[in-house]
């Protein structure tokens, strides 16, 4: 399972210190076995965050979690139309750029995100957001909120490729899905969709950079979030 503090295992440094741990969680799809609701249980969520669509979450709802509220904030993925026309690795990995780009130029998958971050800053408790592996839209808010407060690159980017070392026990299960709602096609044409690239990362950051001028530009013009929320996702992870 993907599920990790986003503050990392020690707590990321910052300019203030290592990041606050126990705040923040991301994870993929939020299935537990009863083994995982006993580890999970002492952590106090209280929240979960969904970032899927509504096809997304009829596949694989998530688990219920005693004691948290469970909150929609939709970010479109790749849409299953698109990845139902992949017939190569190059194609796909052309799609994920995109999406990448995506997160900073499509109104949609910003809304999303905005919706994300500022329920987050008004949120008490410990929460967890994730949506389908917790590569992709997951990813992209936890290096927001990690760049937020200042953590370095190069532990920013360390975080993101985590993923894969994570999911590998998982990835046959999610070529045979992929081949099953998409089409019986050779792994290699799915396998960019399913790995976390760091081109992907730098893709969005420099969109970012070129549509909004810097994380700030960002994070208040594109996601309209308030210098308060801002500051106050800066104390929940840092104190």
């Amino acid at each position: 399972m993907n599920f990790r503090d986003v503050a990392g295992p020690k707590g990321y440094l910052t300019p203030s210190g290592p990041m606050r741990r126990r705040v923040l969680y991301r994870s993929n799809t939020f299935r537990l076995s009863p083994e995982d609701l006993e580890v999970v249980k002492p952590l106090g969520i209280t929240a979960v965050h969904d970032l899927r669509g509504a096809d997304e979450i009829a596949r694989r709802p998530d688990t219920e979690l005693p004691g948290a509220v469970w909150r929609h904030h939709m970010v479109p993925g790749i849409a299953d139309r698109v990845a139902a026309g992949f017939t190569s690795a190059a194609q796909t990995r052309d799609a994920m750029l995109g999406h990448y780009r995506g997160f900073v130029t499509d109104p949609a998958k910003r809304a999303g995100f905005a919706a994300l971050l500022a329920t987050l800053s008004a949120g008490s408790g410990a929460q967890v957001f994730h949506c389908s592996e917790g590569k992709d839209r997951t990813g992209w808010a936890a290096m927001l909120l990690q760049r937020l407060v200042g953590v370095g690159e190069d532990d920013v980017m360390a975080d993101f490729l985590l993923t894969d070392e994570l999911l590998l026990p998982e990835r046959d299960r999610v070529i045979e899905n992929a081949q099953v709602f998409f089409g019986d096609r050779p792994p290699e044409v799915f396998m960019p969709a399913l790995v976390a690239d760091p081109a992907y990362l730098q893709a969005g950051m420099e969109q970012m950079e070129a549509s909004y001028g810097d994380l700030d530009g960002y994070l208040h013009d594109g996601l309209g979030l308030t210098e308060a929320q801002t500051d106050r996702l800066r104390t929940l992870l840092t104190g």
